[in-house]
């Protein structure tokens, strides 16, 4: 952004509505973005204001400020000037996610960041008996930074291999309540798969994802039960387009729920570039694929790329349709999904930025249907949520 952060230190000063502010009723929408443009952040801001929606309009996780070389700063800017734009009046939140350690809590509390996830992924697949030491550690320093200030906190458990056991979490509530810290949400590890970029599953069968809500439904129900009873929120990550559970989650979870998603927003950038600048889509596509194994070595994914067809057989409108939310086309987006860092990231030979400015461009230039495109994605979520 041109501006410097001294410039939207004073618009949240002047204009209070555009700096962010505790959220503490449900549910509500994590609206992570991850590009480095404040584009698709306005239309989220004014989706929110359009249908009175409870959002995170910041939320960046730590792995994310790594791969896109931006800043906490950087984040809240972003959303700070979105706000502004569309005057969006109720408040808003800025979720700093997966914070492992005490450097990482001090920048996004410079920043201004309200809601902080502690991820204790690396204490859980160690020892167990570290995470609630973890918890206090990073809970205790925050709460020093924030100095008095309203802040909301969560426990992310998903980034393991196993299912997150409810007597797991009950155990965990208690002894956080021997320590007096409360946590406001806390992210389990789901029965089933939540990968980035595509629908849920429950497991693969022969080569095919099988969708089978009965457990998860089941576990939903249980850990609702549990939730209720420590007043705690349910956090659901990478939870965008998770479409068949979004119902459930509904029906089960009311209003008690948190929903983050994040690089669902960049993929339909790619869609806009694709639609009209199919040249573009194919160099990027075509990088995406050589940093493909680097770059998902963070992620659980099934990806399988001998599923992707010769993209560059394909037209603009081809394209286009490939790279809907889909699953046939579920391992060419997971590619374009995950590899979003060093798209922005890349350099051309004299220093220039390789991509991220041509997509800018393709989107500035082609405003009216990526608008259209990014709003009819995001409602595509709060539809099946019965937020709309």
């Amino acid at each position: 952004m041109p501006y410097s952060h001294d410039f939207f230190c004073k618009i949240r000063n002047d204009f209070p509505f555009t700096a962010p502010t505790v959220i503490r009723d449900g549910p509500i929408i994590g609206m992570g973005y991850r590009s480095p443009w404040v584009m698709g952040n306005v239309v989220q801001a004014q989706t929110a204001k359009d249908l009175g929606l409870n959002i995170m309009l910041a939320q960046q996780s730590l792995r994310e400020i790594e791969r896109t070389g931006r800043s906490f700063f950087d984040v809240i800017n972003s959303a700070t000037a979105a706000a502004y734009i569309t005057g969006l009046k109720s408040a808003w939140g800025a979720d700093a996610d997966h914070l492992k350690e005490e450097s990482h809590i001090e920048e996004a509390v410079n920043a201004g960041f309200t809601h902080y996830t502690y991820d204790v992924s690396e204490e859980l697949n160690k020892n167990p008996r570290l995470v609630v030491d973890k918890i206090h550690r990073l809970y205790r320093f925050t709460s020093d930074l924030k100095s008095g200030s309203n802040f909301t906190t969560e426990i992310s458990l998903d980034e393991v291999a196993e299912n997150t056991k409810l007597q797991d979490v009950i155990s965990l509530l208690e002894e956080l309540r021997d320590h007096k810290i409360y946590p406001d949400e806390i992210a389990p590890r789901f029965p089933g798969y939540f990968e980035k970029g595509i629908d849920y599953y429950w497991k693969i069968v022969n080569g095919r994802k099988i969708i089978d809500l009965k457990e998860i439904t089941e576990y939903l129900i249980e850990i609702n039960r549990i939730s209720k009873r420590y007043g705690v929120r349910i956090s659901i990550h990478s939870g965008s387009d998770k479409f068949s559970i979004y119902p459930v989650i509904a029906k089960v979870l009311g209003n008690n729920y948190h929903l983050k998603t994040a690089g669902t927003f960049y993929m339909e950038e790619l869609r806009v570039v694709a639609n009209h600048d199919p040249g573009l889509f194919k160099e990027i596509f075509n990088f995406s694929l050589e940093k493909f194994q680097e770059d998902r070595s963070t992620y659980e994914l099934s990806t399988d790329i001998k599923n992707i067809p010769d993209i560059l057989k394909l037209n603009n409108e081809q394209l286009f349709y490939k790279t809907k939310s889909c699953p046939e086309n579920n391992d060419l987006r997971q590619v374009l999904h995950v590899t979003y860092g060093s798209v922005f990231t890349a350099r051309t030979d004299n220093g220039d930025s390789r991509f991220a400015n041509r997509i800018y461009a393709v989107l500035k230039n082609n405003k009216a249907d990526y608008l259209k495109i990014l709003r009819a994605h995001i409602e595509r979520h709060l539809k099946l949520l019965d937020l709309t």
